[in-house]
């Protein structure tokens, strides 16, 4: 087995554990703790855009100022580009959970013969009892939201007794549907007939999926303006990062100041293990050393340390998020990314303040360094 060279820069950190890992240590707490705030942060935004999914595959839209879109812009809406159908809902409301707390979710009332293919749209199927009959007190949940929900098939959804779902009589799950996205579909009698105030709007449909968008920008343009309100999965995008953005912005605040502590105290901690070994550093510029060989010795030592920490702080923040994904997320129909570049990102400038300032004032102290002075004081 090959021995390690007596000079090798590596050997300080083998022999000292003590001093080096809790340098390691440190710097990977930090990883971790920014790395899994930033993903929790993302969490929301991409919980958000999931649950809202199913408008990747229709646009709405609601009239403004009357219970139903004029005739003139429905007619316009018909000879649109890439406009192959359209669907009159009427609309009320549930609860979906988010890490932030309940946020509506529309449930979607039809006629029977819409119901089914308003699925298959959104690449869903029934998997288990079947639509709602028209008139009838029940809805068809997909498996995302009946998760979310904690749900059963036969459960209430919609009572008068429950203040923020309220429903005049108990509305329950006669139907669930199999697919990752979220939906909910009622009968369109019963929610005209309950709900008040009964606005007709309409889901307009693409050709196909993928020229859904090119359709969206068109009404989106076609009707800017006018009396009806499009909602669309791009604008949805667009809201939804634009109300984060200040979140972000405090977020990357947090992390400077929590990267400027840092670097200080470890560039403090460095200076005084740079201390301990004044004789050895001493000793190395005695037989040939130059200050720039020194320089680079530690330079090698701080980035092998640095390294190591932030490689150890990802590494641990993918297991945590990894296990908060699988066993706390996902049962409760919330997403989070436990590989999210942007989560790691965030993470950078800790070690590389850390080791600027590190080398900064370690180089500031080799340049008055006199070896001669201490290994005079040592032999004394």
């Amino acid at each position: 087995m090959s021995k390690r060279h007596p000079l090798s820069p590596m050997l300080f950190l083998v022999r000292n554990p003590g001093r080096s890992l809790p340098l390691t240590l440190v710097l990977a707490l930090a990883v971790l703790t920014i790395a899994s705030v930033v993903a929790l942060l993302n969490s929301i935004d991409r919980t958000i855009l999931k649950i809202y999914d199913y408008n990747r595959y229709f646009a709405a839209i609601t009239p403004r100022g009357s219970n139903r879109l004029k005739p003139e812009l429905a007619a316009r809406i018909e000879r649109a580009p890439y406009y192959a159908a359209s669907y009159e809902t009427v609309v009320c409301f549930m609860n979906a959970e988010t890490i932030v707390g309940k946020m509506p979710f529309v449930i979607f009332g039809l006629e029977q013969e819409q119901m089914e293919p308003l699925a298959a749209r959104c690449r869903l199927s029934l998997r288990e009892g079947r639509y709602p009959s028209p008139g009838e007190a029940g809805v068809a949940l997909s498996e995302p939201l009946m998760r979310n929900k904690n749900l059963k098939l036969g459960d209430v959804v919609l009572s008068p007794l429950i203040p923020d779902q309220y429903a005049p009589v108990p509305v329950r799950v006669v139907g669930v549907l199999q697919g990752d996205t979220w939906l909910a579909i009622g009968s369109l009698e019963f929610i005209r007939d309950n709900f008040f105030p009964p606005t007709r709007n309409l889901l307009i449909f693409a050709t196909e999926p993928r020229y859904q968008p090119r359709l969206d920008a068109w009404l989106r343009d076609a009707l800017k303006g006018e009396q009806a309100r499009v909602w669309t999965y791009a604008e949805l995008q667009e809201e939804t990062h634009r109300a984060f953005r200040n979140l972000y912005f405090i977020t990357g605040i947090v992390v400077t100041v929590v990267a400027v502590m840092l670097a200080t105290m470890t560039g403090l901690l460095a200076n005084i293990y740079f201390q301990q070994r004044l004789v050895e550093f001493g000793l190395l510029q005695a037989i040939g050393f130059t200050r720039r060989g020194l320089l680079m010795r530690v330079s090698l030592e701080t980035i092998t340390v640095v390294a190591l920490g932030w490689a150890l702080g990802v590494l641990c923040a993918m297991g945590i998020l990894l296990w908060a994904k699988v066993r706390i997320m996902e049962p409760r129909g919330l997403y989070i990314e436990p590989f999210d570049p942007i989560a790691y990102q965030y993470t950078l400038p800790v070690p590389l303040m850390v080791l600027a300032f590190a080398l900064f004032t370690i180089g500031w102290r080799l340049r008055t360094f006199d070896p001669v002075a201490i290994v005079e004081r040592r032999i004394v």
